[in-house]
């Protein structure tokens, strides 16, 4: 009786733990629920290796590789040559910006759904705002 309960047991741990195997994407070799690894896609078999490795090389040169690393692709364009501004410019456009207000929010997450503010109110205001509906029971609660 026992052993009959013993191998049942086995057999439905055996198959609980085989199961994401068969299901054809559920969950990744790094541990990824539902991730997809992308696919590389086929050569076309004409170029040899040692010609692939010279037009790298080239595009390398000429500056035409697409940035690699985290958050490479997030808004990245590659730009058609150099820039003809100095660094005095760039960082006068930069200082302008900033003292206008026009610069997107930085950060992890930060441009998730960002839309440039249209209020004319001073971050003193809306605070002071805060205060006041917080004061009158207008806010549930919280820190202000």
């Amino acid at each position: 009786m026992n052993t009959k309960i013993l191998a049942s047991a086995l057999l439905a741990a055996a198959g609980l733990v085989a199961a994401p195997a068969f299901a054809g994407g559920g969950v990744n070799a790094s541990g990824e629920v539902g991730y997809v690894p992308p696919v590389a896609a086929a050569s076309s078999g004409g170029l040899s290796r040692e010609a692939v490795r010279n037009e790298f090389l080239q595009a390398q040169r000429n500056h035409q590789l697409p940035s690699t690393g985290e958050g490479a692709d997030a808004g990245y364009v590659a730009s058609a040559g150099r820039s003809t501004l100095t660094r005095e410019q760039v960082q006068g456009e930069y200082l302008t910006a900033q003292q206008n207000h026009q610069l997107a929010p930085r950060g992890e997450g930060a441009d998730v759904g960002y839309r440039p503010s249209t209020s004319t109110l001073t971050r003193e205001a809306v605070h002071a705002e805060a205060v006041r509906a917080l004061r009158a029971g207008d806010l549930p609660g919280g820190e202000v």
